[in-house]
């Protein structure tokens, strides 16, 4: 008589943490990647499961030691969906950006050559925003 297996709770975890030089080699888009403006002691790339629809990627940089993290997501999404938040300042490559930030976070997003950025910082474990609107909107900028 054959046992069932116990489930593997490894298979059911979201998507593995890999390196930026290896989702560079699995997305069909250049990641650009900000000037994060404190000390990085963990970075770490996602590529989402879209269902094939298209191609998403995030970006994780933190700092452990002071509870701080960045988080850049980038997609090559089609959808033609209207932003929320509230409509802010315009980049200096002219997108104009979203402030859709919260008690918890603090995010922008924006559209620029077909792909769609969002920008999230956070600190102790995104319970209460690490930087500004206009902070993230400098961190943008340095987007290369």
């Amino acid at each position: 008589m054959e046992r069932n297996q116990p489930i593997n709770t490894s298979d059911l975890e979201s998507p593995v943490n890999i390196s930026v030089e290896e989702a560079e080699a699995k997305i069909p888009f250049e990641i650009k990647q900000p000037s994060v403006p404190f000390h990085v002691t963990q970075q770490s790339a996602r590529i989402l499961d879209t269902n094939g629809e298209f191609d998403a990627i995030e970006i994780t940089y933190a700092n452990s030691d002071e509870g701080m993290n960045l988080i850049i997501m980038i997609t090559n999404s089609q959808i033609d969906t209207p932003p929320t938040g509230k409509k802010g300042l315009k980049l200096t490559n002219g997108s104009q950006t979203w402030d859709q930030g919260n008690e918890h976070v603090s995010a922008i997003y924006w559209r620029n050559e077909g792909l769609t950025y969002s920008l999230i910082s956070g600190k102790n474990n995104n319970l209460e925003p690490l930087y500004d609107y206009e902070t993230l909107i400098d961190i943008a900028n340095t987007l290369n």
